[in-house]
């Protein structure tokens, strides 16, 4: 049986609006604030290992000091279904980054998958999976670069 029961289109664009905010606060040095965009018991899951809001926050800050690094999110395929009063996300997405070769070639492809709750109006994220498929490797050596671990995930 398919768990498929689509949102309605003010949900839909509410939740690609704070979709669209992470990727830009991400691609623009701004990663200092993307803990604000969760809920207060959000994770975020992935090669950047397993974070809560406060492990976010100074990931984020090391992150927005590390201007030296040019990276762009693109998306599609978003996947929207209601979850009684969540709602759980799959997002398709393409990262690309300076630091890989070729630069015009995708460093990671995968899916981010997700879950949203609405608090106090605003839908925010209470789990993000960023989950590589291909590209894994790159995605681990980026965060191994961010951490100051660069090599260590080679």
């Amino acid at each position: 049986m398919s768990d498929y029961c689509p949102v309605d289109a003010i949900t839909r664009v509410e939740i690609e609006q704070l979709i669209a905010e992470m990727l830009y606060r991400l691609d623009h040095n701004h990663a200092d604030t993307t803990w604000e965009l969760y809920t207060e018991d959000g994770v975020s899951v992935g090669p950047m290992g397993d974070m809560d809001r406060e492990a976010m926050k100074a990931w984020g800050a090391r992150r927005a000091r590390q201007t030296d690094i040019v990276g762009r999110h693109f998306i599609g395929g978003i996947r929207l279904v209601r979850d009684g009063e969540e709602v759980e996300g799959t997002v398709q997405y393409l990262t690309f980054r300076d630091s890989n070769e070729p630069q015009t070639q995708p460093a990671s492809v995968g899916e981010f998958r997700e879950r949203y709750r609405k608090v106090d109006g605003q839908w925010r994220f209470a789990r993000r999976e960023i989950v590589p498929v291909f590209g894994g490797k790159a995605a681990a050596a980026h965060a191994a670069r961010l951490a100051g671990r660069e090599g260590s995930a080679r």
